[in-house]
């Protein structure tokens, strides 16, 4: 219902762009899968409030989250744009007639939340008021600060989204999945499952307490149609079309591991209703292996809003500062785990990040080497013992990254904290071998110097392509190296003769500040 702001960036779109980019860079067969949620109520109720369809927000906006993703090189294998896919009501009709046939579905007449003055049915976006169990601010079907589900009608002081009336109830005749009917086949799947910690708590505690039945079909015009004036629940659509992206997926290229990033406000739909639909339907095999999650990043100390316009939009920040300096300022402060905040001042200086001046500067000094070695990388010659510490560190530190990008041990934040000590360890050891690199006598010795010296530069090529494309892919193509950045378990030197010609590759410099302001 609106574009992407820093917020949504620093959630599951770049953490889960890593790690394709990491897994590839291994030779691992990685996709990345992902898609627009035409059908949402968020933009049923966006259109309404602005005077539109609500087919042109989604191809609007959609459009535009498209054209974000991609300036913040982001790459997608398989988009779904539901509302721009002929074939997608019929495939999710068909899909939604599979859990239907379940004995754990009804046709059920309820209470439902309603607003008279705009003759509408109130559920998720369209309802407003607080959560009986923690009080918070709520839409319809889903607390976002402590992810319980709820029905719209259970809200207190509930009202319309659209006009602000006090909510009534109506009774309203729909489908009903009786998620408890589930609950045992839910609980073993995610005990096989890798489910982040503060997932696996809601969850449990959500069992615990009973399932809630989930309406599978809402009074309204918008998304895939049902009977007369019935569409596909919304929630409902999206898990479908998930399940759906993964069938097609697997019918192309064969099973596959899904680790899935979602935001953990979404836990309840991606960890409960998607794996019981998917049982329903017969489709447990796409259901994802693990799941990531994230928190929020605020904006200061409140939440991104897009309805508030209390938000740094992604697109102004990747035209000032570049692809590369946004993804790095966002992963080292990813909201894994935990609720994370970023100033308003710091979201407009996003490139005096430490790690993004500490490689411009060190990445800088190849230039002086370049030129002292008429820009060819040496053969190595005599080996000291602190070079073969460097060597083995290089090799050791690529163990460690590479225990970071695991579903079960994902860590953004860890990778750039490692990223940030691989550069300082590289300076420091261009610092401490100068000086012999200048006595003819250590000439066999500094020419292992120099060879290790653009060893470390491939190796953090390839280490910080999951996080800085750009920078990395000129880096490799700077060292004459084919195609895109790859990790190796022991690293190789460059052939001896390498022409890496000055200027050596560096970060984007035009909207780095300088020392006495922003240029």
């Amino acid at each position: 219902n609106g574009r992407l702001h820093l917020g949504h960036l620093a959630g599951p779109y770049v953490r889960a762009d890593m790690l394709v980019r990491a897994l590839r860079s291994m030779g691992r067969d990685a996709r990345y899968i992902t898609g627009t949620d035409d059908h949402q109520s968020y933009v049923a109720a966006a259109a309404r409030l602005r005077g539109t369809t609500p087919a042109d927000v989604a191809t609007a906006e959609g459009d535009a989250i498209v054209a974000t993703l991609r300036a913040a090189g982001v790459g997608c294998d398989r988009l779904t744009r539901p509302a721009a896919d002929p074939g997608h009501a019929d495939r999710i009709r068909e899909l939604l007639a599979r859990v239907a046939s379940s004995p754990a579905v009804a046709e059920e007449e309820r209470e439902t939340a309603y607003c008279p003055a705009c003759d509408l049915s109130l559920h998720q976006a369209f309802a407003r008021g607080c959560c009986a169990h923690c009080g918070a601010s709520s839409d319809g079907e889903i607390c976002e600060a402590c992810g319980r589900p709820n029905e719209a009608r259970e809200l207190t002081g509930l009202q319309c989204r659209i006009c602000g009336t006090p909510a009534v109830t109506r009774p309203e005749r729909a489908l009903w999945l009786d998620l408890n009917a589930y609950a045992e086949e839910l609980r073993e799947y995610l005990r096989l499952s890798y489910t982040s910690p503060d997932l696996q708590a809601l969850v449990e505690r959500l069992l615990e307490e009973g399932l809630p039945p989930y309406r599978l079909a809402r009074s309204g015009e918008w998304g895939v149609a049902l009977e007369e004036g019935q569409a596909v629940d919304a929630w409902a659509d999206l898990a479908l079309t998930f399940l759906d992206a993964a069938r097609a997926e697997s019918e192309q290229g064969g099973p596959a591991r899904i680790a899935l990033f979602l935001g953990y406000d979404n836990s309840f739909y991606y960890a409960v209703l998607l794996p019981v639909l998917a049982f329903a339907a017969g489709l447990a095999d796409h259901l994802p292996a693990a799941f990531v999650t994230n928190q929020f990043l605020h904006l200061e100390d409140e939440k991104f809003s897009t309805s508030r316009g209390h938000a740094v939009w992604a697109d102004d920040a990747l035209a000032e500062a570049g692809p590369d300096a946004v993804r790095l300022a966002l992963l080292r402060i990813a909201p894994e785990g935990r609720v994370t905040r970023i100033s308003s001042e710091r979201a407009g200086r996003l490139t005096e990040d430490p790690l993004y001046r500490g490689a411009q500067e060190w990445l800088g000094g190849f230039a002086a080497l370049a030129e002292q070695g008429g820009g060819l990388v040496p053969g190595t010659g005599a080996w000291t013992d602190a070079h073969r510490e460097f060597y083995r560190y290089l090799n050791l530190a690529t163990r460690q990254f590479d225990g970071l990008l695991l579903p079960e041990s994902f860590s953004a934040r860890g990778y750039v904290d490692l990223l940030e000590s691989f550069v300082k360890r590289s300076a420091e050891f261009r610092a401490t071998e100068e000086p012999l690199r200048t006595l003819p006598s250590l000439a066999e010795e500094a020419r292992t110097s120099l060879a290790l010296e653009y060893l470390a530069a491939k190796v953090f090529a390839a280490l910080a392509w999951p996080v800085t494309p750009e920078l990395s892919q000129r880096i490799w193509d700077w060292l004459g190296l084919p195609a895109q950045p790859v990790r190796e378990a022991d690293w190789s030197f460059l052939p001896s003769g390498t022409r890496c010609v000055s200027p050596a590759p560096g970060l984007r410099t035009a909207a780095v500040p300088a020392a006495s302001g922003r240029s």
